[in-house]
């Protein structure tokens, strides 16, 4: 009797990536045949995230948060009106630093300058045809940071599991065919690896404001972004016993 035994992998980083194996314990059949099979489809993103940052400076930690408070809020009002928060959009801060700011001379005295508040804000938004206006609002609105531009398919699992059918169908029928025409039959499993690869985390063309000038030197036109499409590929290496 032939015993199979079946470990599948699943793992999640910022993209997908996802692993199955299939390894056989006990086989008797000694010969197989081995092939290769992807599959790949191009995306249309549904969603766009992006960052925001705050920058204020005062020689009193109090004033520089108060008035990266009294910025960030005014930020924040500015694009709550284009973002969809009653359905999938999203606007939060994702990190807050408060830092002493110093000087050295040549001698290593370390002298005290001022304190830097940093606020982070992160915007996520499926009205991608929105993600202009929103760099736009943020630069207008004292953004001193504009970065992490990405498009990316919230339903990626989906596409995954489809693609690794699709390419686990080319697989099996890679293997009849190979068999066929060696006269022999397919008889089981000797070992499956699929793995999926996304492309997502898509970067734009778009500019990123780094800093206040630069705002203020691109605000006066609108912040050209395209987002073209995300390639998902699934590929399957697999062993089939033979007779």
């Amino acid at each position: 009797m032939k015993k199979l035994f079946i470990a599948v992998g699943l793992f999640l980083l910022s993209s997908l990536f996802m692993q199955v194996n299939a390894l056989v314990v006990e086989q008797k059949d000694t010969g197989y045949v081995s092939v290769n099979a992807v599959s790949a489809k191009e995306i249309i993103p549904d969603t766009a995230s992006i960052y925001f940052s705050v920058e204020t400076s005062s020689t009193d930690s109090k004033a520089a948060v108060n008035k990266n408070k009294e910025i960030s809020s005014q930020l924040i009002d500015s694009l709550k009106p284009i973002l969809a928060l009653d359905k999938s959009d999203s606007i939060q801060t994702r990190n807050f630093i408060l830092r002493p700011n110093y000087s050295y001379d040549k001698n290593g005295k370390r002298t005290f300058i001022n304190y830097t508040a940093v606020n982070t804000i992160y915007v996520k938004t499926k009205k991608l045809e929105n993600v202009s206006k929103l760099i736009d609002l943020a630069v207008k609105n004292s953004a001193t940071t504009v970065s992490d531009l990405n498009f990316l398919v919230e339903n990626e699992k989906q596409y995954a599991g489809e693609l690794a059918q699709e390419a686990l169908s080319k697989a099996k029928i890679l293997a009849t065919l190979t068999a066929s025409a060696l006269g022999q039959k397919v008889t089981g499993i000797k070992s499956v690896r699929v793995n999926i690869y996304p492309q997502n985390n898509y970067a734009p063309r778009g500019a990123m404001y780094s800093n206040a000038k630069t705002a203020a030197t691109g605000a006066a036109k609108s912040t050209p972004v395209e987002y073209g499409k995300i390639k998902l590929q699934a590929n399957v290496d697999a062993e089939f016993y033979v007779k």
